[in-house]
């Protein structure tokens, strides 16, 4: 008999505290993403829809640039290559912005104080069809189980002809998805040209999309873009008149 039991005990609880388990709740979510990023789930790896929840155990691989928002307030930039466990990263633990925030202002960048938001509003949790269903289904069988008038109720129905159903109204008067998703930036505004690394943008219904090197993009909607460290991006006015911005830097255009 241990002539120490009070201390085997304190010893076995202290272990017993070591092994607890991660949190299923989500602390993050997929901002932007110029490339798939993977979620690995045994010897699967399944992409990662824009706008989806990440949670802390989940182990991810990114295959090119993307940007990761956590709900406490930090970013992570990834690339090409980079694998991780979401919740080990220093971001996870972060309360507050960790990239110095600016506002354009009549061509002027300005330093300001973080923008206070709900992070974790603005993104869900989005589901693919597991690889264990029983049914195969195709892209075709997809887009009628989401884009179609009572979802799967009408997989087995008559065929219908292409297309809506009615006239869909004008953009402004469209129904706008209430989370981050990839899309369109828009026509018009201001174009950036990125001539080092990346960049991210966001426009103001929320759509996402990583801007690549090399290219002249029309921010169209964007209001916010998102540039990590070593990224440099030049701005060009209607006006003709060009800015040269270095991140790290989270610039608010509106």
């Amino acid at each position: 008999m241990s002539r120490h039991p009070g201390i085997v005990l304190i010893a076995v609880l202290a272990l017993a505290g070591g092994c607890k388990k991660p949190s299923d709740k989500p602390i993050a979510g997929l901002h932007a993403a110029g490339a798939p990023v993977l979620r690995v789930v045994g010897q699967d790896k399944r992409p990662i829809a824009v706008g989806s929840h990440l949670r802390s155990d989940d182990h991810i691989v990114a295959t090119g640039p993307a940007l990761l928002e956590y709900f406490g307030g930090g970013m992570r930039f990834l690339d090409r290559g980079d694998e991780l466990d979401v919740g080990e990263l220093d971001e996870a633990k972060l309360l507050g912005s960790n990239l110095p925030t600016r506002r354009w202002t009549e061509g002027v960048v300005q330093e300001v104080p973080p923008a206070q938001r709900l992070v974790a509003a603005r993104y869900t949790n989005i589901q693919f069809t597991p690889p264990s269903a029983k049914t195969d289904l195709t892209t075709s069988d997809y887009f009628k189980a989401f884009f179609t008038p009572n979802g799967m109720d009408k997989l087995m129905s008559a065929p219908r002809p292409e297309g809506p159903a009615k006239p869909l109204p004008a953009p402004p008067f469209r129904p706008k998805v209430p989370y981050i998703h990839a899309g369109p930036l828009g026509d018009g505004g201001l174009v950036a040209e990125v001539k080092d690394g990346f960049a991210v943008a966001e426009t103001d219904d929320l759509a996402t999309a990583v801007l690549l090197e090399d290219r002249e993009i029309p921010l169209g909607r964007t209001v916010r873009l998102i540039i990590p460290r070593g990224g440099e991006v030049k701005l060009h006015t209607a006006e003709g008149k060009e800015l040269e911005l270095e991140g790290p830097m989270d610039l608010h255009l509106r």
